[in-house]
């Protein structure tokens, strides 16, 4: 997740966030201007007062739309999604507050773990930390990265894409892993779990160091797996 790209996922697909609020924003500010000259208790501030809401209420209902649509998005074909464990509160504090707010990302994740309960997708969630410091081709150590670097790069094992995409693809192997830990005893190892698996039918959203037994911080549960 982040602001410029909604989501990043590990096939490589990056979805552009849409700015729900920003769009519209210079509309309700003038609205809101013209409210402050209007007399307090009067019918055209009432109706005034009800044009704002029905503004806001629109952003609303727009911006859980396109969630339902991106969540239905990512469980199509797939069998497994993971996705970073993230402290939404600390995001909607500081200079980024209006964008964190606009984006919607704690609703779209209580979405997006709806959709995967009907339909039937495993969900968990895993270790953010180092996330976009571990190549996920060779699990080499790349280092800490500024904001503006937008590109992973492995100087051990030569792999490039993007940061977002290398950082999925991280969320991704530790998925697979935690969930190969708790398979008893028939799939233990990276290897051997995405084989039976396959690419295509595991998602990491958003983005290495070792994986270990702590990589699963929250899990679901799906009766693809329990067959």
């Amino acid at each position: 997740l982040g602001f410029e790209k909604f989501v990043a996922t590990s096939d490589g697909e990056e979805i552009k966030r849409p700015r729900f609020l920003t769009t519209l924003q210079r509309k309700v500010e003038l609205l809101q201007r013209r409210l402050k000259n209007k007399e307090k208790g009067s019918n055209n501030r009432h109706k005034l007062n009800q044009k704002i809401a029905r503004l806001h209420q629109r952003i609303t209902d727009t911006r859980k739309d396109w969630h339902f649509k991106l969540a239905h998005h990512l469980c199509d074909g797939v069998g497994m999604i993971f996705v970073e464990d993230i402290n939404f509160v600390s995001w909607q504090r500081g200079m980024l507050s209006k964008h964190s707010a606009d984006a919607g990302f704690g609703q779209f994740f209580n979405i997006l773990e709806w959709v995967w309960l009907s339909r039937d997708v495993y969900f968990a969630k895993v270790n953010k930390d180092g996330t976009s410091q571990t190549c996920p081709n060779c699990g080499a150590h790349t280092g800490k990265k500024t904001l503006d670097v937008r590109v992973h790069h492995c100087h051990e094992c030569g792999y490039t894409t993007t940061r977002d995409v290398a950082a999925s693809q991280e969320i991704r192997n530790r998925g697979i892993t935690s969930v190969g830990q708790m398979v008893a005893g028939r799939l233990t190892s990276f290897e051997e779990t995405s084989q039976a698996l396959g690419p295509k039918n595991v998602c990491g959203l958003r983005a290495t160091g070792r994986i270990t037994r702590d990589a699963l911080v929250g899990g679901g549960r799906s009766r693809k797996l329990a067959s």
